[in-house]
């Protein structure tokens, strides 16, 4: 195992070139055969399907028993390949359908969801990812079981991070289960079976490696889905094709459009009131009533730094971004993965608003009016996916962009509906939504899999695990299928807003992981006392916060909204956490020479290092 050279497969770069010339080919395949009307009907399922096979047939293809590949991929995978599976677990389907729809909703308030997105992946990539590459393990839990030379503290990380985890991962089943029924017409149970399938035929041929693998392909198909079709609707609004340069010159135009909803137009309940946050969250069908820029807003100032704090936070310390870390080969490829990272996901925080621009100059322009009996094509669609609701309102017998009602998920999904594109390409959008979702969601499945298997196990740490061989293997795989029956179970009963649970798992990973992950990299004098009080303070006072605003569906508690709670646990973790390190015994030699050794970035892996020297004491049974 540890003699084993590790070295990049040359031809990586090559295949997934191949993969997009192949869906990039099937792409211009389809328009013909819609041109020629030939598989109209079927159309919207042939994008999201062909998604689907080829990143099962790439998982298959990376089958592997070999521990250290099944965990970390054999710790070769480039910083390139890297920093597309960061960029889709860093957003998600939930993340990305709920940001563009804040955006859509809130203007300029929704673009802290955007800073922080990148935000979170800067402070993992300068701060946090490096060391966890150093370190060398296989789960977050064990770094610190290794940093505070504790099996208890590894245990009850395990225990915390469980929470924040399954949030995760029940936000993107509640995305997808969203999704099938909507777009595909397909029933929510039989969505979820179909995801069922799908995440055993990715997880368990390889683990992390056919998981990582087929996670890059899906990454290719979000970024395609998103960019192509916006690059048409620029052509056709602006003549240019570059959207993320010029939605801007649409602002103005926009901004003087007049009769926005809540602004004139009042119906049998009242006066429209303005957006609130949390009435965003649940997904209800709402006027657009605040301006993209400039007019009332729906956020403070302060709301807006705290929701940008807490996101960062949060994206920092999610547990599948961070172990991403230790799939590469070095120290600087890793930190290179979040280059890669930051890169792409800059590219859709550009690429959003332009989504929202364009989505509002062409339904609020003053030249889109409607006759009752007459509705374009693209109303009566969105009606039918309860995207959108349309009513004439002051009974003057036309329907203008005031008296629409809009879902959230209508910044991503209506884009190319309204804008007229082809049954291709709002097959292509919807293939880079369920995309997203899929390979977020298999990122945490893994994740959670991977808790539960070794770092939960009560007989074994999981160094002593490694040395058996392939037996954890074997319980890591029943672990995936039982965790992935009992998620699917439970996602049935779920009806909780995708968006809601997303924002929750992440204030959770800022309350409860953040403060004791950096405390305990950049702290000298941090103690297992001081980060024990401080994880239980965060996590403790995450999951009251969000049982008391429902999962940030109530806006408000004790005057406080969801961030702003959030932002105070935050800073009352980091002081828990200090005050419990100088109330506890100082850090003994040995402590300070692990932290001095995860800092150093030359050098064989910590774990890798343990666990050789492990090795022979439990296969010979020497001292």
């Amino acid at each position: 195992m540890y003699a084993r050279q590790r070295t990049v497969n040359p031809l990586l770069g090559v295949y997934y070139g191949i993969f997009t010339a192949v869906f990039i080919g099937l792409v211009v395949f389809l328009l013909i055969l819609e041109h020629m009307k030939i598989i109209d009907e079927y159309i919207l399922y042939a994008l999201t399907g062909a998604a689907f096979v080829l990143s099962v047939v790439i998982s298959l293809a990376t089958m592997t028993n070999q521990s250290e590949d099944f965990y970390v991929s054999g710790r070769r995978v480039p910083a390139g390949l890297n920093g597309f599976v960061l960029f889709v677990l860093s957003v998600g389907g939930a993340g990305l359908s709920g940001i563009t729809g804040a955006i859509f909703f809130l203007g300029v308030d929704g673009y802290g969801l955007l800073f922080g997105l990148l935000g979170g992946l800067l402070i993992s990539g300068f701060f946090l990812a490096s060391f966890i590459r150093k370190s060398g393990v296989y789960t977050l839990p064990s770094f610190f079981e290794v940093r505070f030379r504790s099996r208890f503290v590894g245990f009850l990380t395990a225990l915390a991070l469980v929470a924040p985890v399954v949030l995760f991962a029940f936000a993107e089943l509640s995305f997808l289960k969203f999704m099938g029924p909507l777009v595909f017409g397909l029933s929510s149970e039989f969505t979820l079976l179909i995801v069922l399938v799908l995440a055993l035929c990715v997880l368990l041929p390889g683990g992390v490696r056919s998981m990582g693998w087929a996670q890059c392909a899906l990454a290719i198909v979000v970024l395609l889905g998103l960019i192509i079709p916006l690059i048409i609707v620029s052509l056709k609004l602006t003549n240019l094709p570059l959207a993320q340069m010029t939605y801007g010159s649409l602002i103005d135009e926009i901004s003087n459009f007049q009769g926005l909803s809540g602004d004139r137009l009042s119906s049998d309940q009242g006066e429209v009131e303005i957006t609130q946050w949390a009435s965003l969250l649940k997904n209800e069908v709402q006027a657009l009533s605040i301006p993209f820029i400039g007019g009332e807003r729906a956020l403070t100032g302060f709301e807006k730094v705290f929701m940008m704090i807490v996101i960062a936070f949060g994206v920092a310390a999610m547990p599948s971004v961070l172990l991403r870390s230790t799939m590469t080969l070095t120290v600087f490829q890793a930190r290179k993965s979040f280059a890669w990272a930051v890169a792409l996901v800059g590219l859709i925080v550009l690429s959003i608003p332009a989504c929202a621009i364009f989505l509002q100059y062409m339904i609020f322009n003053p030249e889109a009016k409607f006759l009752v009996g007459d509705l374009p094509d693209w109303v009566e669609q969105l009606e039918a996916l309860g995207l959108l609701s349309a009513k004439d309102i002051n009974n003057d017998g036309q329907i203008v962009g005031s008296e629409f009602l809009f879902s959230r998920d209508v910044g991503l999904l209506g884009l190319p509906v309204v804008a007229g594109l082809n049954g291709t390409m709002q097959s292509l959008s919807f293939a880079a939504l369920m995309a997203a979702a899929m390979a977020s969601f298999v990122g945490r499945l893994m994740t959670l899999s991977k808790l539960l298997s070794r770092d939960l196990h009560f007989q074994k740490s999981e160094m002593e695990a490694d040395v058996v061989g392939l037996s954890n293997l074997l319980w890591t795989r029943l672990m995936i299928v039982l965790v992935t029956l009992s998620l699917l179970m439970g996602a049935i009963y779920i009806d909780i807003s995708g968006f809601a649970l997303f924002l929750s798992g992440l204030v959770l990973c800022a309350c409860s992981v953040f403060p004791v992950l950096i405390l305990s990299i950049w702290w000298n004098r941090m103690t297992k006392f001081g980060y024990v009080f401080g994880l239980l303070i965060g996590l403790v006072g995450g999951c009251v916060a969000l049982y008391l605003t429902n999962f940030g569906l109530n806006s408000e508690v004790l005057g406080a909204g969801l961030f702003e709670c959030a932002a105070l646990l935050i800073l009352l973790s980091f002081v828990c956490s200090i005050a419990g390190a100088f109330l506890g015994p100082k850090p003994n030699g040995a402590d300070m020479e692990v932290l001095l050794d995860i800092r150093t970035p030359g050098g064989e892996a910590l774990y890798d290092r343990l666990l050789r020297l492990a090795m022979p004491r439990r296969t010979t049974g020497g001292v």
